[in-house]
C-alpha cells in the first residue's frame, strides 16, 4: 500500500510499485492537459531517470512508493492555470487523501491500482517568503499545493525524458514528456529534506544519485555551472550546507557518524551487521566530502571542474 508509512529499509521497495507509481504519474499528467508542461517531478520517483539501470555500472535505483509533483507558484498566481483540476483529477480516478482520523486533504492524493495497491500523489509548490508547510488554495477549496522551501528551482534546474508506459484503467500505452529535477536540484531538494525529517530513503536517494549520476568530477561539475548560473543562489546554499552538516567531520565529530551517513547505511543494511554498518557509514560521509571538496575547489579556481 504506497499511502502507508514509507518503508525504512531497501527490502521495503517493490519494483511493480514503482511501475505503478509511473503509469500514475503518466494517468496524472492527462488531468493537466496543456498544463502538463509545468509540472516537474521530485522526490523518489526522479532517480529512475537521472541513473538510467545499466548493468553492472549503474544499478537499478530501489524505487519509490508515491509521486511528488511541484506546480508553478506563477501558473498558481494567474489564478485560472488549474481551474478544474479537481473534476479532471476524479474523472480519472484519482481522490483526496483520508487520514487515520477521517480527515481530508486538497494536497494529497490517491489513486488506487488494484485491490492492494494505491499510490499516493502530492503536490507541492515553492514556498517563497512564506513559512514552508503552509497549504495554497488552486482550484477553489478543492486543491492544494504544501509550501516547500526552495521547491520553485525545478522550474528551472530540469531534465526531460520521453516516458511510455500503459495508462491506469486500460485507457492504453501513452507516451508523454516527464520533466523531473536535475541532478543539483534533486541533491539540494533531497539534502533540505533529509535535514527536516532525517529519514533513511532520503540519504539513500541522494548518494544514489551522486554515485551513480556520472563520476565525481562530472557531477561536481554540474553543480559549480548551477552556481555560476547566478540563480538560486540561497538553494544552492542551503542544500550544501545540510549535505555538511549531515554527512561531514566538523567540530561536533566525525562524519560517518552523522544522521544522514547512518540513514543511508541503515537503509541498506537491514540486518543490523555492525561491520557493514560502519563500512557504509564511511563510505557515504566519504563521497560527500569528496563531493563537497571538489565543488569547493572549483569555486575557488573560478572555473568548472572540467575545464
Amino acid at each position: 500500500m504506497a499511502s502507508g508509512p514509507k518503508p525504512r529499509d531497501a527490502a521495503g521497495y517493490d519494483a511493480n510499485v514503482t511501475a505503478a507509481c509511473e503509469r500514475t504519474l503518466l494517468t496524472l499528467l492527462g488531468a493537466f492537459g496543456n498544463l502538463k508542461n509545468t509540472l516537474r517531478l521530485v522526490g523518489g520517483l526522479v532517480p529512475r531517470y537521472l541513473t538510467p539501470e545499466a548493468p553492472p555500472d549503474v544499478p537499478a535505483h530501489v524505487g519509490t512508493s508515491d509521486v511528488d509533483v511541484v506546480l508553478n507558484l506563477q501558473v498558481i498566481a494567474e489564478g485560472e492555470g488549474y481551474a478544474a483540476l479537481a473534476d479532471q483529477l476524479t474523472a480519472r480516478g484519482f481522490r483526496r487523501f483520508v487520514n487515520a482520523e477521517g480527515r481530508s486533504s486538497s494536497w494529497r492524493w490517491i489513486r488506487q491500482i488494484d485491490a492492494q495497491m494505491a499510490v499516493l500523489v502530492e503536490f507541492l509548490r515553492d514556498a517563497g517568503d512564506e513559512q514552508p508547510g503552509r497549504v495554497v488554495t488552486i482550484d477553489g477549496e478543492r486543491v492544494s499545493a504544501l509550501a516547500m522551501k526552495h521547491a520553485g528551482i525545478v522550474n528551472e534546474w530540469f531534465e526531460s525524458r520521453e516516458i511510455t508506459a500503459p495508462l491506469l484503467d486500460g485507457r492504453g500505452t501513452s507516451t508523454e514528456i516527464v520533466r523531473f529535477a536535475d541532478v543539483p536540484a534533486f541533491v539540494v531538494l533531497k539534502a533540505l529534506a533529509l535535514d527536516d525529517r532525517i529519514e533513511n530513503k532520503d540519504a539513500a536517494d541522494l548518494i544514489h544519485v551522486i554515485r551513480y549520476a556520472g563520476s565525481l568530477d562530472q557531477v561536481a561539475d554540474m553543480f559549480v555551472r548551477r552556481i555560476h548560473s547566478s540563480q538560486h543562489g540561497a538553494a544552492i546554499t542551503a542544500g550544501l550546507t545540510a549535505l555538511r552538516r549531515r554527512f561531514c567531520d566538523d567540530e561536533h565529530g566525525p562524519g560517518h557518524e552523522k544522521a544522514g551517513a547512518i540513514c543511508y547505511a541503515r537503509f541498506h543494511v537491514a540486518d543490523g551487521d555492525d561491520d557493514r554498518l560502519l563500512r557504509e557509514q564511511r563510505f557515504a560521509s566519504g563521497l560527500i566530502e569528496a563531493l563537497l571538496d571538489r565543488i569547493s575547489a572549483a569555486e575557488s579556481c573560478g572555473t568548472s571542474s572540467e575545464r
